[in-house]
């Protein structure tokens, strides 16, 4: 059967070899292999991509980091290193979609991804896709899409970068950086490696934090070869192996508790550009391993995937694209707390994307997605957006954006086939978003200003609970309805002081409102806000920059979290400001980097009864090198 869906790898390509020519359409921009997520039919939709300062900042840190001081993005964090989901837009861990060159790498057994087992120094690119065009992502992709990719260059010229890191409670971290192309063959090396004590001090008791030590290592090596000028492939290979003990909650001790993950992700991808067509084909195995040990108790599982794709690009006008895709996925699941210990299945998907001008400065976008699950319940998934120009002129330029959407979320595997709780018959959760923004840019001279507003209406049908049924089994049911609804604003300054002396300002605020709008079995949530979404979270960053120096503090805030659905203020996590202050250098050759984190030693909580660390520093240093 895995090699039976080949066929949706194909059947696109008989138009590819067969374009007239003589066409006046012009050809297709050449574009380096990737995932092909394509940005390009987000028309109506905001993509943010983190600033080069931040990057740089958290260079050593998870993209955890870098995403919530670049979005409204909250993260739920279990511990310093420990377990960290996403809270999107007022949406759940699972309603996140998490892709990495365009395959999804969230858990198909919980339906999330656990962002501290993915490192920055693994990926070369970051862009974040909210609300609707995050459709695009597949299933869960409600709140948005978090896209991970290590696209390559064949750009002659050849980079190497070699990095250390040393930090307060043990923390050391080490990084290889290798990229460079002849012209035919192109390569990317990203190799890693971490640990940390991690036995800071718990500001609410003043005790050494114990049982939270955690190490880490890694490769994500791509390999590309250019056929002719038309014609290129690309083989990526991306292994993660992590270890933690699990960070106890204030004033408990464990004996034994610890986790060791396992991450292999790996896909090879061909692609052909025509006059005016396109044809990508690709195929991946990845590979998820966890072992959790509490005490004498083991859980263990193992997830083996097999996913292929075909994407075929035609350009029906001058003024006019579609996109033709289809992917098949191959699940093979080994839980020991499943029924008969295990669960595969096979999942299918088509898509047809529409992108063009209907006249000048207003572009469109239209996605129809559907994918198809054995004795699943799967709507169609459609999407519609537009951008338009309001006006421009040398020095402004005004947007608007708008688009919806109707999106769905698979049950996860525990959610059908954990035994004798699971429930096959599990409705898909659905989603219908809708979403408005305004851009402005201006330029005076040699400063820069930019603003934005977004609106967005979300609400969430079936969605997936797991509750105690009449006899106190715990069972996933389709119980409540949501709506999540929020704006979102941005605006960012850069101008020179004197000279060479420039300053920059970013500011993010975000306000996110998430209720339950009906509930099956707990009458006492209707109209509360959701758990762990904050109502109110705001960002900021200043840079003041001199030649080869720069000086960095980023901020962030976030508002009152309540953690039980009848929103008590009792058991709610305060409101908390954490500062983080750099000093960097650079040159052609070095980069060294000093860092001051949680300056003002704040006590503060992303998760209820787990401790984060007051003040703490860290050192980096870089030697870079360039050759032909």
């Amino acid at each position: 059967m895995r090699l039976g869906a080949l066929f949706l790898l194909l059947w696109f390509s008989n138009e590819l070899w067969a374009q007239n020519h003589q066409d006046s359409i012009p050809v297709l921009e050449e574009v380096s292999v990737q995932g092909h997520f394509e940005k390009q039919f987000l028309h109506g939709n905001t993509i943010i991509l983190p600033k080069a300062k931040t990057l740089n900042f958290y260079d050593g840190a998870n993209i955890s980091e870098i995403l919530k001081q670049n979005s409204s993005i909250y993260f739920k964090e279990y511990g310093n290193g420990m377990l960290t989901t996403i809270a999107f837009r007022g949406t759940n861990a699972s309603q996140t979609a998490v892709l990495w060159d365009n395959f999804n790498i969230n858990s198909f057994t919980l339906g999330q991804t656990d962002f501290s087992l993915i490192p920055s120094q693994a990926i070369s690119e970051i862009s974040i896709i909210p609300g609707s065009g995050s459709s695009m992502g597949g299933s869960g992709a409600f709140g948005g899409a978090v896209l991970l990719e290590n696209p390559l260059s064949f750009k002659k010229g050849n980079r190497l970068s070699i990095g250390q890191q040393i930090g307060s409670f043990g923390l050391l971290n080490s990084n290889v950086n290798a990229n460079g192309s002849n012209g035919k063959w192109a390569y990317d090396t990203k190799l890693y490696w971490g640990k940390a004590k991690n036995d800071f001090e718990i500001l609410q008791t003043g005790e050494k934090q114990d049982n939270a030590r955690f190490k880490r290592w890694g490769i994500n090596q791509s390999i590309g070869y250019k056929i002719r000028n038309t014609e290129k492939i690309k083989l990526a290979i991306w292994y993660n192996d992590n270890f933690r003990e699990i960070q106890p909650p204030i004033g408990s001790t464990r004996d034994v508790n610890e986790q060791t993950d396992q991450n292999l992700r790996t896909h090879l991808n061909f692609e052909k550009m025509g006059e005016k067509s396109s044809l990508t084909i690709g195929t991946g195995y990845f590979m998820d391993e966890m072992d959790y040990r509490l005490n004498q108790a083991i859980s263990y599982y193992k997830v083996d995937r097999w996913e292929s794709f075909a994407d075929y690009k035609y350009q029906i006008s001058i003024k006019h694209q579609l996109k033709l895709s289809a992917r098949y996925n191959y699940i093979d699941a080994k839980n020991q707390n499943y029924a008969g210990g295990g669960a595969t299945e096979q999942r299918y998907s088509l898509g047809a994307l529409f992108k063009g001008e209907i006249w000048r400065n207003f572009d469109y976008a239209v996605h129809l997605r559907q994918q198809l699950v054995p004795e699943v319940n799967i709507p169609i998934s459609p999407y519609a957006g537009i951008s338009h120009q309001l006006f421009r002129t040398e020095n402004h330029q005004l947007d608007l954006k708008l688009n919806t959407s109707y999106n769905y979320r698979l049950p996860t595997l525990n959610d059908r086939f954990w035994n004798e709780a699971g429930n096959p018959e599990l409705n898909s959760e659905t989603a219908w978003n809708k979403e408005a923004s305004i851009h402005s840019n201006h330029n005076w001279d040699k400063t820069k200003v930019d603003f934005s507003v977004t609106a967005y209406h979300n609400e969430v049908d079936n969605w997936i609970q797991w509750i105690p049924d009449e006899n106190n089994q715990w069972r996933p049911r389709n119980i409540k309805k949501v709506l999540a609804k929020g704006i979102e604003t941005t605006a960012g300054i850069h101008f020179p002081i004197y000279n060479e002396l420039w300053f920059e300002l970013d500011l993010q605020y975000s306000y996110t409102q998430s209720r339950v709008l009906e509930s099956e079995t707990n009458t006492n949530e209707v109209g509360k806000q959701l758990i762990y979404t904050p109502l109110h979270k705001a960002n900021a960053s200043a840079s003041v920059s001199w030649m080869n120096f720069s000086l960095d503090i980023f901020q962030r805030w976030t508002g009152k979290v309540y953690t039980t659905n009848n929103n008590s203020d009792l058991f709610s996590l305060q409101p908390f400001l954490l500062s983080d202050l750099g000093l960097n250098w650079q040159s052609t050759s070095w980069q060294l980097s000093v860092k001051a984190k949680n300056l003002f030693n704040s006590e503060y909580f992303l998760y209820s009864g787990y401790a984060m660390p007051g003040r703490n520093y860290q050192l980096s240093i870089t030697r870079k090198f360039k050759f032909n």
